[in-house]
C-alpha cells in the first residue's frame, strides 16, 4: 500500500447557539492558519485566495446562515467546517510533522471543543482511513495495488456493482441511528453514546492505551503512534476494540451479518440498554461461545440508572434458540439476510450459520428432545434462484437428510454426528419481527 503521513481528524459538535457558535469558528480560523498557513479558501463552493478580513466578514454574518461549509487549503493539507444550524463538523488533513510540531496545542484544542459540546470525534492516520473505509475498485487502485485489492472481500450493492465489503475492516466507519461506530487511532465519545455505550463499559474497555473521562463523554486511544496502524499488535488492538463494542453486531450493510461469534451483545427497551459481555476465566474479553464469565450492564440513560453483575456458568440451549415451540418440540432463531449482495448468492453465510448452529451443545434436559430449527429469511428472489447444489458442496461433512421445495420457501435436515438441524429459506415479508418470528412448517 502506497504510504503517506497525514492525520485525518474529525468533530462534531452540537448545541452551540449564535454567539458560541462564532466563537468556535473563528477559534477553528485561529487554529487552521497555524496548522495550515492557508493559501485558498472555499466558501460554499467558491474557491478563492485565502483572504482573512473576508472570511472574517463572513463569520459575522453566520447567524443568518443554517448551511455554510468554508475549507481552507495549502497543498495536501485542509480542513473543512460545516456549519448547520447550531451543529459544527470539522475535518481536517495534516501531515505528521505538523501535527506533532503543535501537537499539545492542538490536542487541547480539539479537547476543549468536544468537552461540553462534542457529540462525536476521531484522529487516525488518513491511510488507515482510506484502507479500512473506501470500497470502490477504481478508488482503491490510487493507493493500492491490483494484486492487493484481488484479496479483499468483496461484496455487490444493489445495482450489482461489485465493491470491498468494508464491513469486515476494523476501522470501517458504519453509522447506526445516526450515529458514527469506528475504532482509530483516538475516539472521543460524547454523552449521547450512552444509549448504546454505558460510560463504565467504555472506561473498562480492555486492551487500550488509555481510557477517561472528557467532560461529559469518553476520551480513548487504542496505541501509540498512529502511522502504526498496519503492525499486526495494533491492528489486533483495533480489532478488539470494534469486538468488544460490538459495533459490527449493531450495524452492517453486506446483507449477511457479521459471520464471526459476538463479544457483547444488546437488548434495547425504551430508553434502557442491556448489554452482555462475553469474559473468559481471566475476565479477558472472549467469544460467546468460549465464554465462562459473563457481563451484564443495565443503564437508564434518561433516569441515570446504572447496575452491573457478573455471573460465572455456561450458554444454555436458549442462548441460541431464543424461541421454544412447545406443541411441536421445536426451538427456533432467526436470520434476516439478503444474499443479492453477496457474490456467490450467500452460500459462505448459509455455510456459517450452519455449522454455528450444528455446533450448538444442546445440554438442557428439558430441549433433549426438541428439534433446533434456523430459519433464513431472504428476498423471494433468493428462494427462486437457490444455490442448492453450491450449497451441497459447502458443507461436504454434513449430510442433508431431507430437502422439501415448496411455494412457502425451502426446507433442509441436516445432520451432523449427532447434532440435527432444520433449516427454512423463507421469502422475506414486509411485517414486524413478531410476526415473522414463528414457526413455519414446510
Amino acid at each position: 500500500m502506497e504510504k503517506t503521513e497525514l492525520l485525518y481528524c474529525v468533530n462534531h459538535l452540537d448545541h452551540l447557539e449564535d454567539g458560541k457558535l462564532q466563537e468556535f469558528v473563528r477559534d477553528w480560523v485561529i487554529m487552521s492558519r497555524l496548522l495550515l498557513e492557508p493559501v485558498e479558501m472555499v466558501v460554499d463552493g467558491v474557491r478563492q485566495p485565502f483572504d482573512l478580513m473576508d472570511l472574517h466578514q463572513m463569520i459575522d454574518l453566520l447567524h443568518d446562515k443554517e448551511d455554510c461549509r468554508i475549507c481552507l487549503i495549502n497543498g495536501p493539507q485542509e480542513t473543512t467546517l460545516h456549519i448547520l444550524g447550531h451543529s459544527l463538523v470539522e475535518k481536517t488533513l495534516i501531515e505528521h510533522q505538523v501535527f506533532k510540531y503543535w501537537e499539545l496545542i492542538y490536542f487541547d484544542y480539539l479537547k476543549g471543543r468536544v468537552k461540553d459540546y462534542g457529540v462525536f470525534g476521531y484522529m487516525r492516520s488518513y491511510d488507515e482511513f482510506l484502507y479500512h473505509n473506501v470500497s470502490d475498485l477504481q478508488k482503491r487502485q490510487a493507493f493500492q495495488a491490483s494484486e492487493e485489492i484481488d484479496k479483499l472481500p468483496k461484496m455487490k450493492t444493489i445495482d450489482g456493482e461489485i465493491i470491498i465489503d468494508c464491513n469486515q475492516f476494523s476501522g470501517y466507519d458504519v453509522f447506526y441511528k445516526g450515529f458514527c461506530l469506528t475504532s482509530c487511532w483516538r475516539i472521543f465519545f460524547g454523552p449521547a453514546y450512552q444509549q448504546f455505550f454505558p460510560q463504565q463499559l467504555l472506561l473498562e474497555i480492555q486492551q487500550v492505551d488509555r481510557a477517561e473521562k472528557l467532560g461529559e463523554g469518553i476520551f480513548i486511544e487504542i496505541f501509540k503512534n498512529p502511522l502504526h496502524w498496519a503492525e499486526v499488535s495494533n491492528l489486533h488492538y483495533q480489532k478488539m476494540f470494534r469486538n468488544q463494542l460490538g459495533i459490527a453486531q449493531l450495524s452492517y450493510t453486506n446483507g449477511v451479518g457479521v459471520l464471526e461469534q459476538p463479544f457483547i451483545e444488546f437488548a434495547f427497551e425504551q430508553s434502557t440498554v442491556q448489554t452482555v459481555q462475553y469474559q473468559n476465566d481471566l475476565f479477558q474479553p472472549i467469544e460467546k461461545k468460549k465464554a465462562t464469565f459473563f457481563v451484564t450492564r443495565t443503564y437508564d440513560y434518561l433516569k441515570d440508572d446504572y447496575s452491573v453483575t457478573r455471573m460465572k456458568g455456561s450458554l444454555n440451549a436458549l442462548a441460541y434458540f431464543p424461541w421454544i415451540d412447545n406443541e411441536n418440540k421445536q426451538m427456533m432463531n432467526f436470520k434476516v439476510l439478503y444474499p443479492e449482495l453477496t457474490i456467490d448468492q450467500g452460500v459462505s453465510a448459509y455455510r456459517y450459520y450452519i455449522e454455528d448452529y450444528l455446533d450448538v451443545k444442546i445440554t438442557d434436559l428439558q430441549l433433549k428432545d426438541f428439534l433446533p430449527v434456523l430459519q433464513f429469511f431472504v428476498p423471494r428472489l433468493s428462494i427462486e434462484k437457490f444455490p442448492l447444489n453450491e450449497l451441497k458442496q459447502a458443507i461436504p461433512g454434513i449430510s442433508i437428510q431431507e430437502v422439501k421445495q415448496k411455494a412457502e420457501g425451502i426446507s433442509l435436515l441436516l445432520k451432523h454426528e449427532s447434532q440435527n438441524l432444520k433449516v427454512l429459506f423463507i421469502p422475506q415479508k414486509f411485517e414486524t419481527k413478531e410476526k415473522q418470528m414463528r414457526i413455519i412448517d414446510i
